[in-house]
């Protein structure tokens, strides 16, 4: 009936493992959790979620990233309707596993959604949180962290050729597009729990622009596709992108030092990203 993958790296999988646990052991149905751990490097005791039963801990003997940790997790799935979920995520609701389970004869293709609420962390991890509470919990389109499908009927699988962060989603939902596979989205979020400090965040935000940027060089995804590319291609058929080497040569320092601080600005970071991905395309250019 169900399997529930969960890749994890550097995160205490525990909590969230025993809730699904103790929910699907009380819904009478065959399932199993599967956690791949993606050669972590830091100890949390993971692998005694193993003494639950139906639930099976994984490790990758090197880090393989997101993408390839999902797709083990797929391949290795034993049941048809597999609930996709990230390590750092933890149900709202007291029926979450039930909810998906009703809709099982409803589509192939569910999104769940996600959500972020305010804490009293402070400074290391404002801007995740700010960037969350703000722009990301309301534009669930190519969010993977709660996602339940039938894998059997469908056969997905992640871009492995993404071997860092970022757009690995993104690619995943245009596979989704270009199979005319009907995406549903129903009212059954995940709270978000990000613990990444805002140093970590922005570091992972240039790795990111470099993908898509290597991404949109093999025509994998088409600038129209995503709105910084969009943006981005816009300023470029304008001759207009000198002007980003401006705003950074100028600006550059205070936008860092706002998005590193305990208010950080939406708009500065979409002018980080903006400068991030110009540079990552102007290196790809040089090859």
């Amino acid at each position: 009936m169900l399997s529930i993958a969960i890749p994890v790296y550097n995160y205490n999988i525990l909590p969230l493992v025993e809730r699904l646990h103790q929910e699907a052991s009380s819904l009478n149905i065959p399932f199993e959790i599967l956690v791949c751990d993606d050669a972590s490097t830091m100890q949390f005791q993971n692998q005694t979620i193993s003494r639950l039963s139906h639930t099976r801990f994984l490790q990758n003997s090197i880090n393989q990233h997101v993408a390839s940790t999902r797709n083990r997790l797929l391949k290795e799935a034993q049941y048809p309707w597999v609930l996709l979920l990230d390590a750092d995520v933890f149900p709202l609701s007291e029926t979450f596993v039930q909810t998906y389970i009703d809709q099982v004869n409803t589509g192939s293709f569910i999104q769940g959604g996600f959500t972020y609420q305010p804490t009293a962390k402070g400074v290391p991890q404002s801007l995740r949180e700010t960037y969350g509470l703000k722009i990301e919990q309301y534009k669930h389109l190519h969010s993977c962290c709660n996602l339940f499908f039938n894998q059997r009927e469908l056969q997905l699988e992640f871009d492995a050729t993404i071997q860092t962060y970022g757009y690995e989603d993104t690619q995943f939902f245009l596979q989704l597009q270009q199979r005319n596979i009907e995406v549903r989205r129903i009212k059954n979020p995940v709270l978000h729990r990000s613990t990444e400090s805002n140093a970590a965040y922005l570091a992972r935000t240039k790795e990111a622009c470099t993908v898509l940027a290597k991404l949109i060089e093999d025509q994998k995804i088409q600038a129209e596709d995503v709105q910084l590319s969009k943006l981005y291609k816009k300023l470029k058929n304008n001759n207009l992108t000198p002007l980003i080497t401006g705003v950074q040569t100028v600006f550059g320092g205070l936008i860092s030092r706002n998005l590193l601080g305990k208010k950080p600005s939406m708009l500065a970071y979409k002018l980080f990203k903006l400068i991030a991905f110009h540079q990552a395309s102007l290196e790809i250019q040089k090859k």
